[in-house]
């Protein structure tokens, strides 16, 4: 086999593939800076593979072989050199920009000089030579002439001395040159891949940055061989190592191109770089076989060989298009099968999100898919806030604090106007005078995208620039429209079941203070003889803000409380709970009915508002003698009815309590006989409605329990409670209910009248 032929092919085709990559990348995008230098970069890779194949082409003819190496199109070979530069260029900029808080900014063109200086030096060698010869006066040559060009001859010998002398040396002096800038470049790369955070990023420059080492290592080798070792490694030696670094590089950058998406390229364009390999190999492999199939037959047939190697051509021909598929569907599948489209992502994501309900894990889903998938380098939240009912920039790494928006922000009109994502510029009119917009410029936001459902908009995302001066494409748009809907269902649900967990919660909680209440409640009326006592009590919620008591205070007295807390709730069942605890220390300090009243409504002053308030009735009641002393502070009317029919009202006692501060009450005492009935109620009774909104009313309830005097105390509270069920159908009842009916024992109740009055002769 022709091994020169060989080289050449893999020479041809190396700097092809290079030189291709560099016009496909730069053609898709070409406002994108890492873009330009990549493609730079592997433009000028690509030349020294193409020069080595033209030099090897022109070995092949001793016609044009003949001063080759001094003609400038060979010295042309040296503009691959500025790949060096461009690759410290790369690593500056990629993965962290370093460039773009360097103050002086042109400054990193000097980098360019060495092989600038190279390549003049090459080139203009011959015209340095021949200025000199110009310059040369004949012997005998005086005058004017001779003291002009006489000095300007020696310096030009001198100069055309050090250059011959860096001439000589040059391939070992650029070469070092060229090998500091491999290793500086190296530096900046392995520093700056320690800064990198994105997951996708992070990946990317793992596969470069290994492809670069091994790519790096035969050049370093080959200058390295050819210093120590000239004889081992020959020119030819040395230049298919150097091609077979580029080679890999260049194979490394297409794999990271394809499967993770390096460089901001379209779909098409990293399919194009797997169909131009194949079929490049496969001309490569045409070229040697067309070639060599004239040598191997001509042995065996002669003349014929020509025909048979005709024939050879159209089986290879045949069989190029099946085994270019195989090639293809073989790199398909090691490649494109694996990367990272936008279906796969919605696949992925849709598969993370549809049993997450945790709000902040699933915004830690969204910009970790986001900063993933797209290379978006910041994402911000702005949700709509129930608790304040505005919108709301959410907290992040980036953003330490809680900010709330005004709902009249023109920004935000014109955000819930848009159906798709767009960019914050195209926002127009939107963005003048408005507070939003100069808070997502300050932090560099370029794209929103609006989360709206059926029936209003639950915020927007708010995207910075992508990582590397990416950009964002068609497809991405497309991408985060279908994700907005995904994202929209996700916290939707994520909300919804957050609601659930506070509602159960809340019931749970609730539940328990509705068991203390109870607990603080007694558990049944007292057994008296000289009456019978039954209470009813219903909250409107399952806690209420209805209380009553029965507080035992020595052998001969009962004290008992029913109250009404404004409002109704935990609220009203917290006030209730206090005011219990107050009436009970009252009581135990043997304070007289007016003092207990009044301390009671200076403590609730002092300790609420004036829109939290309460009424109360307490009354004492001497079980032996039937007197009962009472207080009703603002509370409705307790109803006695006497055997006889008599209806009397409790009103005796002061306002209700906790409204006014520094008030005095006073108290009043009745005389319970036989047969009497004492009715206490809370309003939830008297305000009771029917279908047309009239109340029951507290001259009904009197109306009702003279008419049932003669029942047992329990009848008479079943009864009633029947006639307003009757009544009003609500259920639970609109206002916490409480009612406690006291009927008198006829015997008992007539021994302590006697006693009594007895007392009060004597």
């Amino acid at each position: 086999m022709n091994f020169e032929l060989v080289q050449i092919v893999l020479f041809l085709l190396t700097g092809g593939f290079l030189v291709f990559l560099a016009v496909t990348i730069v053609r898709d995008n070409f406002a994108n800076r890492l873009n330009r230098v990549t493609a730079t970069m592997l433009f000028f890779a690509g030349l020294g593979p193409l020069f080595l194949a033209l030099g090897a082409i022109v070995r092949l003819s001793p016609d044009t072989a003949l001063g080759f190496e001094e003609s400038t199109l060979y010295h042309l070979q040296h503009l691959w050199e500025f790949f060096f530069p461009l690759l410290l260029l790369f690593a500056w900029i990629f993965p962290e920009d370093r460039l773009r808080e360097f103050k002086h900014n042109r400054l990193r063109y000097l980098i360019f000089a060495p092989p600038a200086l190279h390549l003049a030096l090459v080139l203009l060698y011959n015209q340095f030579t021949g200025v000199l010869r110009f310059l040369q006066i004949e012997p005998g040559d005086s005058g004017f002439v001779s003291i002009i060009l006489n000095p300007l001859a020696k310096v030009l010998s001198f100069l055309l001395l050090s250059i011959n002398t860096i001439r000589a040396y040059d391939q070992q002096i650029f070469g070092a040159l060229n090998a500091l800038y491999v290793v500086v470049a190296v530096y900046f790369l392995e520093s700056g891949r320690r800064m990198v955070t994105n997951p996708r990023l992070l990946t990317q420059t793992r596969v470069l940055f290994r492809g670069m080492r091994i790519g790096l290592a035969p050049y370093v080798i080959a200058f390295a061989g050819g210093l120590l070792l000239p004889r081992l490694f020959s020119d030819d030696v040395q230049a298919v190592l150097v091609v077979a670094g580029a080679l890999v590089g260049a194979v490394f950058l297409a794999y990271a191109t394809i499967r993770f998406q390096f460089l901001d390229v379209q779909l098409r364009f990293r399919q194009s770089f797997v169909y131009t390999i194949t079929s490049g190999l496969l001309v490569g492999l045409y070229i040697l076989l067309v070639v060599e199939s004239r040598s191997f037959f001509t042995p065996l047939f002669g003349a014929q060989a020509q025909v048979v190697s005709y024939a050879f051509i159209i089986v290879i021909l045949l069989l190029f298009q099946p085994i270019n598929n195989a090639i293809d569907n073989l790199i398909r599948t090691l490649f494109i099968r694996t990367r990272t489209d936008h279906r796969n992502i919605i696949e992925r994501f849709s598969r993370q999100v549809i049993s997450l309900f945790d709000p902040v894990k699933l915004r830690g889903i969204i910009e970790d898919t986001l900063k993933t998938a797209l290379l978006v380098e910041r994402v911000y939240f702005v949700l709509f806030d129930d608790e304040v009912g505005e919108y709301a920039l959410t907290r992040s790494q980036d953003q330490p604090r809680r900010i709330v928006l005004s709902r009249d922000d023109l920004l935000l009109r014109g955000i819930n106007l848009l159906d798709s994502p767009a960019f914050l510029q195209t926002l127009g009119d939107y963005l003048v005078n408005s507070p939003l917009a100069e808070l997502l410029t300050e932090r560099q936001v370029k794209l929103v995208l609006p989360m709206k459902d059926a029936k209003h908009m639950l915020g927007f995302l708010a995207l910075t620039d992508k990582v590397a001066g990416y950009r964002y494409s068609s497809e991405d748009l497309n991408l985060l429209g279908v994700l907005s809907n995904q994202m929209v269902t996700a916290l939707t649900n994520a909300r919804l079941y957050v609601d659930s967990l506070e509602r159960l919660r809340l019931e749970e909680e609730v539940s328990l203070a509705r068991q203390i209440q109870l607990d603080l409640l007694p558990a049944a009326p007292p057994k008296l003889e000289l009456c019978e006592i039954a209470v009813h009590s219903t909250p409107s919620r399952t806690v209420g803000g209805d209380f009553y008591d029965f507080i035992p205070i020595d052998d001969a007295r009962i004290g008992m409380v029913i109250a009404d807390a404004s409002g109704k709730g935990m609220p009203a069942a917290l006030m209730i709970a206090q005011i219990q605890a107050i009436i009970r220390s009252e009581v135990n300090n043997g304070n007289p009915i007016g003092a207990i009243m009044t301390h009671l409504n200076d403590q609730v002053v002092a300790a609420t508002s004036s829109e939290k308030y309460v009424t109360l009735f307490y009354g004492e009641l001497n079980r032996r003698t039937g007197r009962l002393e009472y207080c009703n502070a603002g509370h409705n009317y307790p109803v006695l009815v006497r055997s006889d029919g008599a209806v009397e009202l409790l009103v005796q006692g002061g306002p209700i309590i906790g409204a006014f501060p520094e008030m005095r009450y006073e108290s009043a005492d009745v005389q319970f006989r036989p047969g009497d009935v004492l009715f206490l109620f809370t309003d939830g009774l008297s305000e009771a409605m029917d279908g047309d909104g009239r109340e029951y009313g507290e001259e009904r309830v009197r109306r009702f329990v003279r008419e049932h005097r003669h029942r047992e105390a329990g009848e008479i509270l079943e009864a009633i409670l029947e006639d307003v069920r009757a009544f009003d159908a609500t259920f639970p009842p609109r206002d916490d209910t409480t009612i406690i009916t006291m009927k008198s024992n006829h015997l008992r109740a007539a021994e302590a009248s006697r006693e009594s009055h007895g007392q009060e002769v004597s």
